[in-house]
C-alpha cells in the first residue's frame, strides 16, 4: 500500500459511510455478539490515539491496500490481549460485507473506522473535478470547401467525444464520433471540417449527449470572376477500365509554387493561381494527422496530414481513405497532391492526394 492512501471524492465515502452505519446497526439488532463486539470495538478505537491513516498503514503489513482476516485479527487481539476465534473476525468482516478470505479493500475499511466515529482527513480524498470541455477554431469566418482546424481540451481524461455540425435553415444534422483510441490525447484533440455549402454552422462538443461547448462559425461563397473564355480542348475517350497515370511536376517545382502563392496579398489572387495549378510531388515528413470530419466523399471522415515538405514549407494534404495504415507522425512520405485552397489563418496551402 502506498504511504498515501486516496479514497473516492467525499461525497461518495459518505454515502457508503451511511450505508454501512445501517448495516452495523441492522446485524446488531439481530445479534447480540456483534452489537457487543462492535461496541468494544468502537470504544477501542476512539479511546487510542491513533489516527485512521496510522492504524492502517500498521494494519496493512505486506502494503496491498487489502485488511487480510490475519491482519484484523492483529488489531482485536491489541484490544483483547489475546487472538480471536475465527468466528468473530468473521462476524466483524460481516459488518462491511467481506469475505475474510479475500480481505477488506482498504477504502471499505476506511469507511468502516469512520462508521465507527474516527475522522478521515480532506487531505485523503480525490477532488471531485466536474468535467468540462472547450472548443475552438481559428477563426469564425471561412469560405467553401476552405478546410477549418478545430480543437477541443477537456478537464478529465475521456473515453470519448461527439461533434454535432448544425447548418442554419437545415434540419439535418451531421453528428461525429471520436474514440480515444483516434485523439491526439486523452483529455486533448484536433480535427478538421470543410463545409461545403454557405451558411452559418452552429458547431458542438457532446459527452453522453452532455453539451460541454459550442461555436458558430460563417462559411462564405466565393465570389466567381469572370475569365476570359478558353479554347475548346479535344478530350480523349479512355477506357474507363484502365487506370490513368497522374503526371506530377517535380518536388521542387512545388516549392517554387508555393512561394508565388505565399507572396499573393489577396486570397482571391492566390485561389486564382491555386485554380490553375498542376499536381505536384510532395516529399517530405508528417508532423501531425488530424480528422477531416466533412469534405469531399472520398476524404470524408478521411485524415488531413499536416506535413513538412524536404523544402521547409508547411502543407496540409487531406488523404484519401484507404485500406493500408494511413500516415503517422514522424513518417517520411513522398505524395502526388493536388492544391485546392490557401488556408489564410495559418498561411499553408492545403492539397488533396492523389
Amino acid at each position: 500500500m502506498a504511504e498515501k492512501i486516496l479514497l473516492p471524492p467525499r461525497p461518495a465515502f459518505e454515502g457508503q459511510v451511511i450505508s454501512l452505519k445501517q448495516r452495523i446497526e441492522d446485524i446488531s439488532n439481530q445479534n447480540r455478539m456483534a452489537r457487543l463486539l462492535n461496541q468494544n470495538f468502537n470504544t477501542w478505537l476512539n479511546g487510542s490515539s491513533m489516527s485512521a491513516l496510522a492504524l492502517t498503514q500498521e494494519l496493512d503489513k505486506d502494503k496491498d491496500g487489502v485488511i487480510s482476516s490475519n491482519e484484523f485479527s492483529d488489531i482485536l487481539a491489541k484490544m483483547t490481549g489475546e487472538r480471536p476465534p475465527d468466528w468473530v473476525v468473521d462476524l466483524m468482516f460481516s459488518f462491511v460485507d467481506a469475505d475474510p478470505s479475500a480481505g477488506i479493500p482498504v477504502a471499505n475499511w476506511m469507511a468502516f473506522l469512520a462508521a465507527n466515529g474516527l475522522e478521515i482527513p480532506d487531505s485523503m480524498f480525490e477532488l471531485d473535478i466536474p468535467l468540462a470541455g472547450t472548443l475552438s477554431s481559428q477563426g469564425t469566418d471561412f469560405f467553401v470547401d476552405q478546410p477549418m482546424n478545430l480543437s477541443v481540451k477537456f478537464s478529465l481524461d475521456i473515453e470519448s467525444y461527439t461533434i454535432t455540425v448544425q447548418q442554419d435553415g437545415i434540419d439535418q444534422q451531421e453528428q461525429f464520433t471520436t474514440p480515444v483510441s483516434q485523439m491526439d490525447e486523452s483529455n486533448y484533440d484536433t480535427f478538421i471540417l470543410e463545409p461545403d455549402e454557405p451558411g452559418i454552422y452552429t458547431i458542438t462538443l457532446l459527452i453522453d449527449g452532455k453539451a460541454l461547448d459550442s461555436i458558430s462559425v460563417a462559411v462564405l461563397e466565393i465570389e466567381e470572376e469572370d475569365w476570359p473564355e478558353e479554347e475548346e480542348e479535344t478530350i480523349e475517350v479512355v477506357d474507363e477500365h484502365t487506370p490513368l497515370a497522374i503526371k506530377t511536376a517535380p518536388s521542387n517545382e512545388f516549392a517554387s509554387f508555393i512561394e508565388t502563392v505565399e507572396s499573393t496579398r489577396l486570397r482571391s489572387e492566390a485561389m486564382s493561381i491555386i485554380g490553375g495549378a498542376p499536381a505536384y510531388t510532395l516529399n517530405g515528413i508528417v508532423e501531425k494527422v488530424s480528422t477531416t470530419l466533412l469534405g469531399d466523399q472520398e476524404y470524408k471522415n478521411g485524415l488531413t496530414a499536416h506535413c513538412l515538405s524536404s523544402e521547409g514549407n508547411r502543407v496540409q494534404v487531406m488523404m484519401k481513405s484507404q485500406e493500408t495504415a494511413p500516415a503517422v507522425a514522424g513518417t517520411t512520405v513522398s505524395l502526388k497532391v493536388q492544391p485546392v485552397m490557401w488556408e489564410i489563418a495559418v498561411r499553408e496551402l492545403v492539397c488533396k492526394e492523389l
